[in-house]
């Protein structure tokens, strides 16, 4: 076993690569993709945002920050309204993300993602939440 130091992307690459070419021949084309979507003020400023990545029949809410001066507006549901569209329009049955407990479980409660697990400790007094919303039933 080697600890990559000089050429981590390279090795990196390979590894997906060889991960990638395994799950097609077992489920088939992937069909990846990763969009983005921001909100902005009338300045251009970043006021938040949210990472989906969509692949087989699936989605992912990487990630999703609303900036503290626009939070409690509604722009975090309208995020994940719209992430949810895209989703559907890909041809996801499912949509899942992960958040600590610090962060917004009850937001994606309210959204209608149910919690299917969790890992209590980490970090040190808090705990990560994992969601998932079927999009056939919503």
């Amino acid at each position: 076993m080697v600890v990559e130091r000089s050429n981590k992307s390279a090795a990196s690459r390979d590894l997906w690569r060889g991960l990638l070419r395994f799950n097609r021949q077992q489920a088939g084309p992937i069909r990846y993709k990763r969009t983005v979507l921001t909100l902005r003020d009338g300045r251009r400023r970043l006021l938040g945002g949210l990472i989906l990545q969509s692949y087989w029949q699936e989605s992912y809410v990487e990630l999703l920050w609303v900036a503290a001066r626009a939070r409690s507006g509604g722009l975090g549901r309208k995020l994940i309204q719209e992430a949810e569209r895209q989703a559907r329009q890909r041809g996801s049955r499912l949509i899942h993300l992960n958040t600590y407990s610090f962060q917004a479980p009850r937001f994606y409660e309210k959204q209608g993602y149910r919690r299917f697990g969790g890992i209590a400790g980490s970090p040190k007094g808090a705990s990560r939440h994992f969601y998932v919303k079927h999009l056939s039933d919503a």
